[in-house]
């Protein structure tokens, strides 16, 4: 007997095998047929161009040629192998007025450059950015996550339209995880586009629907006119999902935007490229589905071996091209976006990480002036490791991942220590407080010391009675202002005082001291039990979620997480317009080049 005791490096030993080195055929004369050497050759050969004939089987399968092939005489029955970097590769062509554009999946489905600006709250919730990077030639996302009502989302579209060229057209960023904004803006883009409006795409974020909701939903976006699609899976099983998806829709134009871990903002617990070594076969086989790669990227120069494939080389793997890279931390500190200069000149302070592997230490702490936190949505979320980000962090961990129970018996013992830090470093202050200035619960404030903390946080004073954060806002101080006159208004008394939100429009504080000296008693007595409750009703009344902590309860995690975003870009809002104080989105690699 003989045993051979030595490997044989297989894929080494064919890595002459390949369509670069002019081989297109490799025929398997062996006895395994479809489960022998020729089959393990044609899974290592995937790529390359290279197409694997069974010789000696009446039969191929899994796209594999067979006997049958070198017998046929006909030219046309020679099977080719896919070449991804042939394939799929960035070529240049040459437009009809004579300049040169790159061509790829991505440019040929959207007529622009292969290089798109993601969706991102805040930043890309405005018209501002939005108008600028579409009227600049290039493809990019309205964020719907700073889209609270109907009427919001309608006034944004209006905007951008009236900014942006004729002909061109808006994708909506809508997360899916947010039943809320779901619920009402997945419709709202289908009436909008019945309408006349210009939606051409939907981009379905913060999770990946089952098969059977997504054939739903793109059945219906198709209906409507909506051209394509994108999905943004954060893991294998997603984007497996996502094929799926493809596969079952081939009418439907599909984008996958893959980020991995290291991306700013909402990001996956995966590695960058394991994931897309393990599917990118499988994608490439579907013609209707486009690979755009993003995270990370600020400058030509990394972005350009993901455009050309040579990224995979690096893993033994054949070159592995994207249609199109994506950028979104990188344009927060650009002209164009509302982030304030405070938070622009702490994004450029961050030193970020020259090395894109070390990005997983941001769940144990701040990498590069960045840290990992656990955003509303349940879902890892980088962000710039300010005062009050490392408080998140904070609670993340002493508070947030308990059980409920565990949870709310810890942060009830902590009531004190917990308004404390906020008061001293979050963005979102207790709501309780004196007259005086002491800290109180809002059971042990008087209706008047309600309804001025209410126009104090809410309110932005300056220039000629100064601004209302947000309509809603307005509408709540009026809503209360409407209780407590029901509580003190004589029967005999003339016609109600409030009237119309509109009266607190340009000056509310000088309104309350009208409204107040009216009725003196609202100076002095606390505010009932009832009233307690319809405070907090209000508080968690839909339309603009409120910038305060109003109880220290086991909703803690809600209150301090909802709607957590939009102070970096108005920090006049912000107690002591403290940029520590606030919420920075950024990823650990891309901040390097701010």
């Amino acid at each position: 007997l003989q045993q051979s005791v030595l490997p044989v490096h297989w894929e080494r030993a064919t890595a002459e095998a390949h369509g670069d080195k002019g081989i297109s055929h490799v025929l398997d004369f062996g006895p395994g047929e479809s489960v022998g050497i020729g089959a393990i050759t044609a899974r290592n050969k995937e790529g390359t161009g290279v197409q694997v004939i069974l010789a000696g089987a009446l039969q191929g399968d899994r796209g594999l040629g067979d006997k049958s092939t070198l017998f046929d005489a006909n030219p046309k029955s020679v099977r080719f192998a896919p070449n991804w970097e042939r394939d799929f590769g960035p070529k240049l062509v040459r437009l009809a007025d004579g300049s040169l554009m790159v061509d790829t999946r991505f440019t040929r489905l959207l007529g622009k450059p292969p290089v798109m600006v993601a969706g991102m709250t805040p930043t890309t919730a405005n018209e501002q950015i939005v108008a600028a990077f579409t009227k600049a030639g290039f493809h990019g996302e309205l964020a719907g996550g700073g889209q609270h009502t109907e009427a919001y989302f309608r006034d944004r579209v209006a905007k951008i339209m009236a900014e942006i060229p004729a002909g061109e057209g808006i994708t909506t960023n809508l997360l899916f995880l947010n039943a809320y904004l779901w619920g009402f803006q997945y419709p709202l883009v289908e009436v909008m586009r019945q309408e006349g409006k210009p939606m051409d795409g939907v981009t379905i974020a913060a999770g990946v629907p089952t098969l059977e909701t997504a054939n739903e939903v793109l059945a219906s976006l198709r209906k409507s006119g909506i051209q394509h699609v994108s999905f943004k899976p954060g893991n294998i099983a997603s984007i497996k999902q996502v094929i799926e998806i493809a596969k079952a829709n081939p009418e439907s134009q599909i984008l996958l935007q893959w980020t991995g871990g290291r991306g700013g903002g909402h990001h996956s617990y995966e590695d960058m490229h394991e994931p897309i070594l393990q599917t990118y076969a499988a994608m490439r086989r579907l013609p209707n589905l486009t690979l755009v790669a993003g995270s990370g990227f600020g400058d030509a120069k990394d972005a350009l071996p993901y455009m050309t494939g040579e990224w995979s080389r690096e893993f033994g793997m054949p070159a592995m091209p994207f249609d199109a890279v994506l950028v979104a931390s990188r344009v927060m500190a650009s002209q164009e976006a509302l982030t304030s200069p405070e938070a622009k000149a702490l994004i450029a302070q961050a030193p970020g990480i020259p090395n894109e592997k070390a990005w997983e230490g941001s769940y144990e702490g701040p990498v590069g002036g960045v840290r990992t936190v656990v955003s509303e949505l349940g879902e890892p979320i980088h962000k710039l490791d300010t005062r009050g980000i490392a408080l998140w962090a904070k609670y993340d961990a002493k508070y947030f991942n308990k059980p409920p129970a565990e949870a709310e018996a810890a942060i009830l013992a902590d009531k004190a220590t917990i308004i404390a830090e906020l008061n001293r470093d979050y963005q979102k202050v207790y709501f309780g407080k004196k007259a005086d200035g002491r800290v109180a619960d809002l059971e042990d404030m008087t209706y008047m010391e309600v309804a001025r903390r209410m126009v104090e946080l809410m309110h932005v004073p300056g220039g000629e009675g100064g601004r209302w954060i947000d309509v809603t806002f307005r509408d709540r101080v009026y809503d209360f202002l409407v209780r407590t006159e029901e509580r003190f208004h004589r029967s005999g008394d003339s016609t109600a005082f409030v009237q119309s939100p509109k009266q607190l429009e340009t000056d509310p504080v000088a309104f309350l001291q009208e409204f107040f000296a009216r009725y003196p008693k609202a100076q002095e007595r606390l505010i009932a039990s009832e009233d307690v409750d319809y405070f907090l009703n209000l508080a968690k009344r839909p339309g603009k979620p409120v910038n305060f902590i109003p109880v220290i309860d086991k909703d803690l995690k809600i209150w301090f997480k909802k709607d957590s975003l939009w102070q970096s870009e108005d920090l006049e809002a912000v107690p002591g317009k403290d940029v520590q104080r606030v919420a920075i989105l950024q990823g650990p690699v891309a901040v390097r080049y701010t």
